[in-house]
């Protein structure tokens, strides 16, 4: 009785070991991983996306100022953007310096308003440089701002990353080793029924992998986030639902272990009842 109290302790272990090895693993290989997230902006047209969202908003600010939105042309490319979106996306995985081509936005823009003074014979007062200069960082910031997606916390989401990277690191092996080491204590406890406690571990934790595409579908409503822009949220749905698809296939996977599991204790009960 205590040999088999003790055993279904170390299956309650085995499932918590199995599921976190699970969640790891793919977290370190989905929205933790830097290729990952690049596919993903690749894939939902990202760049352009937010190329477009940033020139609207410039276009809106234009409008407000007084100017023709012809002073806008040339300041900013696509191909700008995506750079900025890159060299921003490997300051938070990898923390190298974040180069975002904020001043050449400026300078670009700036130099179009002097050409258009100069066509135009026109002197420039203090108040009105004023309100040059105060246009000008503003469509700085609505660019900086267009590619971070979130200036304000920039440096914490940084942070974060690190933290957990390194955190990941080291509880990886730790998780993997432990999995091992509570599989070969089954056996080394129940020899004979040893197949029976991986079966019931590994449907047990497939049953937990497929429950979180049970709770996404019927509370979460994945598709309905909205988080700092439209370009932004899309990527951010398109990741959950990788992440939330790779559970279900760990689960797919979990239940064909446990079948096989359960097979080869028949089998091995069966001879020995033969025996």
């Amino acid at each position: 009785m205590v040999k088999k109290i003790i055993s279904y302790i170390i299956i309650v272990i085995l499932i918590v070991l199995l599921l976190a090895s699970t969640t790891i693993t793919i977290l370190s290989q989905t929205i933790l991983k830097e290729k990952f997230v690049l596919g993903l902006l690749e894939k939902n047209d990202y760049y352009a996306q937010v190329y477009s969202q940033i020139l609207e908003a410039f276009k809106d600010n234009t409008i407000q100022s007084g100017l023709e939105e012809s002073i806008l042309d040339g300041i900013m490319t696509e191909e700008q953007v995506k750079n900025d979106a890159k060299s921003f996306l490997d300051y938070l995985y990898n923390g190298t310096e974040l180069t975002i081509d904020t001043e050449g936005v400026k300078t670009r823009l700036q130099e179009k308003i002097n050409e258009v003074i100069k066509e135009n014979n026109k002197r420039v007062n203090s108040d009105e440089q004023t309100a040059i200069d105060t246009y000008v960082n503003t469509i700085g910031n609505i660019y900086e701002n267009g590619i971070t997606c979130m200036k304000k916390y920039v440096s914490q989401v940084q942070n974060v990353i690190a933290k957990v990277q390194k955190m990941l690191q080291k509880v990886t092996i730790a998780v993997y080793v432990a999995t091992i080491v509570i599989i070969f204590i089954i056996f080394i406890i129940n020899k004979r029924e040893g197949f029976k406690y991986l079966a019931i571990s590994s449907f047990s934790t497939g049953g937990l992998c497929i429950a979180l595409k049970i709770v996404e579908v019927s509370t979460m409503r994945v598709q309905n986030i909205l988080i700092f822009s439209k370009a932004f949220s899309v990527v951010l749905i398109n990741a959950i639902e990788s992440i939330i698809l790779s559970f279900v296939i760990a689960a797919i996977l979990f239940c064909v272990l446990g079948l096989l599991f359960s097979i080869l204790g028949y089998q091995k009960t069966g001879k020995r009842e033969k025996e």
